[in-house]
Protein backbone atom coordinates (compact mmCIF):
# COMPACT_ATOMS: atom_id res chain seq x y z
CA UNK A 1 0.00 0.00 0.00
CA UNK A 2 2.67 2.46 1.06
CA UNK A 3 4.82 1.62 -1.97
CA UNK A 4 1.86 2.29 -4.26
CA UNK A 5 1.38 5.74 -2.68
CA UNK A 6 5.09 6.48 -3.19
CA UNK A 7 4.77 5.41 -6.83
CA UNK A 8 1.85 7.78 -7.35
CA UNK A 9 3.83 10.78 -6.13
CA UNK A 10 6.94 9.77 -8.09
CA UNK A 11 9.01 8.44 -5.19
CA UNK A 12 8.85 4.77 -5.98
CA UNK A 13 8.47 2.25 -8.72
CA UNK A 14 10.68 1.30 -11.63
CA UNK A 15 11.00 4.83 -13.06
CA UNK A 16 12.22 6.13 -9.71
CA UNK A 17 14.63 3.21 -9.37
CA UNK A 18 15.98 3.88 -12.87
CA UNK A 19 16.60 7.55 -12.03
CA UNK A 20 18.43 6.55 -8.84
CA UNK A 21 20.61 4.07 -10.75
CA UNK A 22 21.46 6.68 -13.42
CA UNK A 23 22.38 9.21 -10.72
CA UNK A 24 24.48 6.65 -8.84
CA UNK A 25 26.28 5.52 -12.01
CA UNK A 26 27.20 9.10 -12.94
CA UNK A 27 28.28 9.94 -9.39
CA UNK A 28 30.38 6.80 -9.06
CA UNK A 29 32.13 7.34 -12.40
CA UNK A 30 32.82 10.99 -11.54
CA UNK A 31 34.19 9.98 -8.14
CA UNK A 32 36.40 7.27 -9.68
CA UNK A 33 37.82 9.70 -12.24
CA UNK A 34 38.57 12.22 -9.50
CA UNK A 35 40.35 9.78 -7.21
CA UNK A 36 42.25 7.40 -9.48
CA UNK A 37 44.90 7.57 -12.16
CA UNK A 38 44.82 5.83 -15.53
CA UNK A 39 46.36 2.61 -14.21
CA UNK A 40 43.71 2.31 -11.48
CA UNK A 41 40.90 3.24 -13.89
CA UNK A 42 41.89 0.31 -16.08
CA UNK A 43 41.94 -2.04 -13.10
CA UNK A 44 38.53 -0.81 -11.93
CA UNK A 45 37.01 -1.24 -15.40
CA UNK A 46 38.46 -4.74 -15.74
CA UNK A 47 37.23 -5.69 -12.27
CA UNK A 48 33.73 -4.41 -13.05
CA UNK A 49 33.68 -6.28 -16.36
CA UNK A 50 34.84 -9.50 -14.68
CA UNK A 51 32.08 -9.25 -12.04
CA UNK A 52 29.40 -8.44 -14.61
CA UNK A 53 30.47 -11.35 -16.82
CA UNK A 54 30.40 -13.67 -13.80
CA UNK A 55 26.83 -12.67 -12.90
CA UNK A 56 25.79 -13.11 -16.54
CA UNK A 57 27.33 -16.57 -16.63
CA UNK A 58 25.78 -17.67 -13.33
CA UNK A 59 22.43 -16.09 -14.21
CA UNK A 60 22.32 -17.81 -17.60
CA UNK A 61 22.26 -14.38 -19.29
CA UNK A 62 18.68 -13.89 -18.11
CA UNK A 63 17.99 -10.83 -15.91
CA UNK A 64 15.26 -12.65 -14.00
CA UNK A 65 18.04 -14.79 -12.45
CA UNK A 66 20.39 -11.94 -11.53
CA UNK A 67 19.13 -11.20 -8.00
CA UNK A 68 21.38 -13.82 -6.42
CA UNK A 69 24.29 -12.29 -8.31
CA UNK A 70 23.47 -8.86 -6.89
CA UNK A 71 23.38 -10.37 -3.41
CA UNK A 72 26.76 -12.05 -3.93
CA UNK A 73 28.23 -8.81 -5.29
CA UNK A 74 26.88 -6.92 -2.29
CA UNK A 75 28.75 -9.32 0.01
CA UNK A 76 31.94 -8.91 -2.03
CA UNK A 77 31.46 -5.14 -1.95
CA UNK A 78 31.14 -5.14 1.83
CA UNK A 79 34.33 -7.22 2.15
CA UNK A 80 36.27 -4.93 -0.22
CA UNK A 81 35.13 -1.88 1.73
CA UNK A 82 36.14 -3.41 5.06
CA UNK A 83 39.65 -4.19 3.78
CA UNK A 84 39.83 -0.70 2.18
CA UNK A 85 40.40 -2.05 -1.33
CA UNK A 86 39.12 0.95 -3.28
CA UNK A 87 39.80 -0.56 -6.70
CA UNK A 88 37.77 -3.70 -5.96
CA UNK A 89 35.07 -1.71 -4.16
CA UNK A 90 34.69 0.69 -7.09
CA UNK A 91 34.57 -2.10 -9.68
CA UNK A 92 32.04 -4.11 -7.70
CA UNK A 93 29.87 -1.04 -7.10
CA UNK A 94 29.77 -0.35 -10.84
CA UNK A 95 28.90 -4.01 -11.44
CA UNK A 96 26.02 -3.87 -8.95
CA UNK A 97 24.59 -0.75 -10.59
CA UNK A 98 25.00 -2.33 -14.04
CA UNK A 99 23.27 -5.61 -13.10
CA UNK A 100 20.43 -3.77 -11.36
CA UNK A 101 20.05 -1.67 -14.51
CA UNK A 102 19.76 -4.79 -16.62
CA UNK A 103 17.12 -6.14 -14.27
CA UNK A 104 15.04 -2.96 -14.73
CA UNK A 105 15.33 -3.10 -18.51
CA UNK A 106 15.02 -0.16 -20.90
CA UNK A 107 14.08 2.30 -18.16
CA UNK A 108 17.59 2.04 -16.75
CA UNK A 109 19.51 2.31 -20.03
CA UNK A 110 21.20 5.60 -19.04
CA UNK A 111 22.91 3.93 -16.06
CA UNK A 112 23.86 0.86 -18.08
CA UNK A 113 25.19 2.99 -20.96
CA UNK A 114 27.27 5.16 -18.62
CA UNK A 115 28.96 2.10 -17.14
CA UNK A 116 29.36 0.49 -20.58
CA UNK A 117 31.10 3.67 -21.73
CA UNK A 118 33.44 3.67 -18.75
CA UNK A 119 34.33 0.01 -19.22
CA UNK A 120 34.78 0.41 -22.97
CA UNK A 121 37.06 3.39 -22.47
CA UNK A 122 39.22 1.99 -19.68
CA UNK A 123 39.04 -1.84 -19.64
CA UNK A 124 41.95 -2.25 -22.02
CA UNK A 125 43.89 0.81 -20.87
CA UNK A 126 46.48 -1.41 -19.25
CA UNK A 127 47.78 -4.50 -20.88
CA UNK A 128 49.39 -7.59 -19.41
CA UNK A 129 52.82 -6.29 -20.48
CA UNK A 130 52.40 -2.95 -18.71
CA UNK A 131 50.56 -0.96 -21.36
CA UNK A 132 50.64 2.79 -21.60
CA UNK A 133 47.88 3.50 -19.09
CA UNK A 134 46.02 5.53 -21.69
CA UNK A 135 42.34 4.98 -22.50
CA UNK A 136 41.50 2.96 -25.60
CA UNK A 137 39.11 5.60 -26.96
CA UNK A 138 39.23 9.36 -27.14
CA UNK A 139 37.28 11.14 -24.35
Amino acid sequence: MFSRILELIGLGGPEHDARILARDARAMIDMIHGQHGADSLGKIANHAKLQIDDVHRRGLNDPQFYQRGVEALTDLNRAARSRRDNIAWSGITLAIIYIKSEMLGDLALPAKNAIDGFIEKWAHAIEEDGGSGEPTAEP
